[in-house]
């Protein structure tokens, strides 16, 4: 087994084919890896779960690695299988978010402390929803970076620690927009809807795959114009905002998940950055 230290410099900007990713490795971030093959079709691995993986020229290929919001500082490897083995290293950097507090009160304290029923209902839902997050296609999708999918001011930043009624919650795992109800939400970039639905803490959602594991998701919906299986154009309208599920006010809730992880939208689009 062949081993490559790669010392990645943070926030350093490289240039994947058509898409410039900003190199951020940190927790909610994306670590991009630098690497040598003469492989028609590369394969590359964090931990087992599979990568997105994209030629740049000749023997030029590069790795993206979502980096998960609660994982540990330090060291992290990959492996990259083609015609030999390659272990490539990558450092996790510590980064700050800030916090959060929403009171959410009369009949939307549910959302803080399900009751039996409610708690059936979550726990129903919650390998529907982690199959879609897993989703991994080999056909790319996607061609260049993420258009926003609406216009309105960012609410909620990715990454904020949050407490609902004083107790603590996951972090956020994507962008808040605001915008009122009825407003039209459209793909950031061609993909194929893998599902649509109604659930306890998501209200109406949809997802899309844009390939090699790379998935967008938008919640708290009001309606879903697209169907299931359907293929969709970047532009194209997909949904409309709403304040369905967990949410104290009209708002779209744009997530974006690689190798099964949620990280920072912002990086993949034009505008980048934390």
């Amino acid at each position: 087994m062949k081993i490559i230290s790669l010392f990645l410099l943070l926030f350093s900007n490289v240039i994947l084919a058509n898409i410039t990713v900003e190199n951020t490795s940190v927790p909610g971030g994306v670590a991009v890896i630098d690497f040598e093959s003469n492989h028609s079709n590369p394969k590359a691995f964090y931990r087992t779960v599979p990568l997105y993986v994209q030629h740049i020229k000749d023997r030029h290929w590069q790795v993206l690695v979502g980096i998960p919001l609660l994982e540990k500082l330090g060291k992290k490897s990959i492996t990259v299988q083609g015609l030999s083995t390659q272990t490539l290293n990558f450092e996790v950097k510590k980064h700050n978010y800030t916090e959060q507090h929403i009171t959410l009160k009369g009949k939307n304290k549910k959302y803080v402390n399900p009751n039996l029923a409610h708690m059936k209902r979550i726990n129903q839902e919650r390998p529907i929803l982690s199959k879609a997050r897993t989703v991994f296609s080999d056909k790319t999708l996607s061609n260049g970076l993420f258009s926003r999918p609406v216009d309105g001011i960012t609410t909620s930043p990715f990454g904020l620690k949050r407490f609902y009624n004083g107790q603590a919650r996951r972090p956020h795992t994507g962008l808040d927009y605001a915008g009122g109800i009825g407003t039209l939400i459209k793909a950031p970039a061609d993909g194929k809807v893998i599902l649509i639905g109604e659930y306890f803490f998501n209200g109406k959602a949809i997802f899309l795959d844009h390939g090699q594991g790379l998935i967008s998701v938008y919640i708290h919906l009001n309606k879903h114009l697209v169907k299931q299986g359907q293929s969709v154009k970047q532009g194209e309208v997909i949904g409309k905002i709403g304040q369905s599920g967990r949410a104290t006010g009209p708002h779209l809730h744009w997530g974006v998940y690689l190798n099964r992880t949620a990280i920072n939208p912002n990086l993949f689009l034009d505008e980048q950055g934390l």
